[in-house]
């Protein structure tokens, strides 16, 4: 019994044995089968990813021999010397973009390709030869030189040429799809390969697949959320108002977001793959050479308004942060910025302290004006009295007394001229107005103007060819032209010129440029060449008794009786100097609608030196 027994374990143990040997064996075996199917899935799959890889190298390659031939003929016909010269330029760049995508399709060919694929094949060879016999067209007349040439290749380049380049194009994009197509087929096929044998192996390593399966899902997980996170943030930074970019250490542009592309107004195409200067203004490449070294040190940057130049040409101002990139292993890679546009910011900036300091300007004179106004009225009360009663003192006086108190009078009416002045500038003082023509007025004071300025300095007076009709008062117009003309003089010791123009301008709504509502103005400009003033002068030229002359030599009232003149007819004046090269008064008055005056005479100019002769 015992013997039987132990046939009878000895077999099942041999049958169990045999059993599991022979699982074994299956399992092998189907390991085995599974491994070789699976090599050849993945050969599948590593021949059509070459595929898609090489059509996609010629599809981004197209791209950049179409950009490579626009280039050149845009030179060739800005007529940019050697535009069209195999050896050099864009031309040399297109020629071997060229060749580039010659063997890019060869590489293809030399693919397993399907009967569709080859068709492709065949259309994008054919379109790229066709399009290479148009370049040599185009080519042959930008080098004729001639006009009827240089236009038939012109036509060609937006013509047959793009034709036969969007043929080329569309063929190697169909078959990049068609590949990328074949592709996924063939990893699908390798995954059902992977996923038979993984099944077979359930059988002998069921805790191992299900520990395997795990890991892979909380893999895929991973790298799913990781995906979906990079994408998110590629989103927000694709969308941002601001322009984002990335750049190589040696700063060319290796990407460029929407916001970059309405900041400067190139599109991605055109920027990635330039060098970021082309950015910047001519005087800032000292300090982007700081700024790519510093990157590569990887320092950051901030910088609160820089100049950059956009693809027009214009000037704009950007705050912008630089900061470097690094890859997972902690190496640097390139740097990466944002920046935003405060070009419009620093202009109302701009304005506004302008507009500030022309409000408090104006509020000074205008404080200036009252205070001058209260003190004439006071001072010239007395001087009222002063004289009443020196007219009654002068009637009971011996001769010697009377002399003297002429001598008063005399100096009493001296201080109430002073007193006018100051309630003029105060615009106090009431006034008869009238139209007159500002070119007669310039010209009526011409000869006593000669006179006046000695024979040092020569006078030119340029009227305008229309007349020029504005309400104001005759005799302060002429005070006007007499005060500037007399402290240009004496801006001249040396002698020089005085320059006398007018001329009719018209002002649009611009706060920050005037202080005077839109409309047509005449216009009354007096320059000279001398001395000129420093801005400190500048800034009080205006204020009563503010005077850069000797005590004895002015009152320091000349300017500010033109600044109340002008601001009682309703307009501005402006002064523009420099030391050492002159200065120019602008005078804005409006012009009457309501009275024509007779014509003024024809455009004439006159010139003095001294006395009239």
């Amino acid at each position: 019994m015992q013997r039987l027994r132990r046939v009878r374990v000895g077999a099942r143990l041999s049958a169990t044995f045999g059993s599991v040997t022979l699982l074994l064996v299956v399992m092998i075996g189907a390991a085995v089968w599974n491994i070789v199917a699976q090599r050849h899935a993945d050969q599948r799959v590593a021949t059509s990813a070459a595929l898609q890889r090489d059509a996609l190298i010629a599809k981004f390659r197209t791209a950049d021999l179409n950009g490579w031939q626009t280039g050149y003929a845009f030179n060739a016909i800005r007529g940019v010397p050697d535009a069209t010269a195999d050896t050099v330029g864009m031309r040399a760049n297109f020629l071997t973009s060229a060749e580039a995508l010659r063997q890019d399709l060869a590489r293809i060919g030399a693919h397993d390709l399907n009967g569709e694929e080859r068709r492709l094949l065949g259309t994008a060879e054919y379109a790229f030869d066709r399009f290479m016999e148009a370049d040599e067209r185009i080519v042959a007349g930008y080098r004729a030189g001639t006009p009827a040439m240089i236009a038939a290749s012109n036509d060609l380049v937006a013509g047959e040429a793009l034709h036969w380049f969007d043929q080329a194009a569309a063929a190697v994009d169909r078959l990049a799809v068609q590949a990328q197509a074949d592709t996924a087929s063939d990893a699908a096929a390798a995954r059902t390969t992977s996923t038979r044998g993984l099944t077979l192996m359930v059988v002998v390593g069921v805790a191992c697949l299900v520990i395997a399966t795990v890991l892979t899902w909380a893999a895929a997980r991973n790298l799913v959320n990781k995906a979906r996170n990079k994408a998110i943030l590629a989103a927000i930074v694709e969308q941002s108002a601001d322009a984002t970019l990335t750049l190589a250490l040696d700063g060319t542009i290796t990407t460029w977001n929407s916001g970059a592309e309405r900041l400067y107004g190139y599109t991605a195409d055109e920027a990635i793959g330039r060098r970021v200067a082309m950015l910047l203004q001519p005087d800032s490449e000292a300090r982007h050479a700081g700024v790519l070294k510093g990157l590569a040190d990887g320092i950051e940057f901030q910088f609160e308004e820089t100049p950059r130049r956009r693809k027009d040409g214009r000037e704009i101002f950007v705050s912008t942060n630089v900061w470097p990139i690094r890859d997972d292993d902690g190496e640097l890679i390139g740097g990466a910025a944002t920046e935003r546009d405060v070009t419009a910011r620093r202009q109302r900036e701009a304005e506004q302290k302008t507009a500030d300091e022309r409000a408090a300007r104006a509020a000074r004179l205008e404080s200036l004006g009252q205070l001058a106004s209260g003190v004439a009225h006071d001072f010239n009360n007395l001087l009222a009295i002063i004289l009443n009663c020196i007219e009654f003192i002068a009637e009971d006086t011996g001769a010697e007394v009377a002399e003297d108190l002429a001598r008063i009078r005399n100096a009493a009416h001296q201080a109430q001229e002073l007193t006018s002045q100051l309630l003029l500038f105060a615009k106090r003082e009431p006034t008869h107005v009238e139209i007159v023509d500002l070119n007669t007025v310039v010209t009526d004071a011409t000869d006593l103007l000669s006179r006046a300025i000695g024979a040092g300095v020569t006078l030119r007076c340029h009227t305008c060819s229309k007349a020029l009709p504005v309400y104001a008062n005759r005799s302060r117009l002429d005070q006007i032209l007499f005060n500037l003309v007399i402290n240009a003089r004496d801006a001249m010791p040396d002698g020089g010129f005085v320059a006398i123009a007018t001329s009719a301008v018209e002002l649009s709504e611009d706060p920050a440029q005037q202080t005077l509502p839109a409309g047509r103005y005449a216009q009354l400009t007096v320059s000279d060449n001398g001395t000129g003033m420093s801005a400190e002068v500048k800034d009080r030229l205006f204020e009563p008794f503010f005077t850069t002359k000797p005590a004895d030599q002015g009152t320091g009232l000349g300017l500010a009786t033109v600044y109340g003149i002008v601001g009682d007819a309703g307009g501005a004046i402006t002064v523009d100097s420099t030391l050492g090269a002159g200065t120019t008064f602008r005078i804005l008055l409006p012009l009457s609608q309501f009275v024509r005056p007779e014509p003024a005479p024809d455009h004439r100019t006159r010139s003095s030196s001294g006395l009239p002769g």
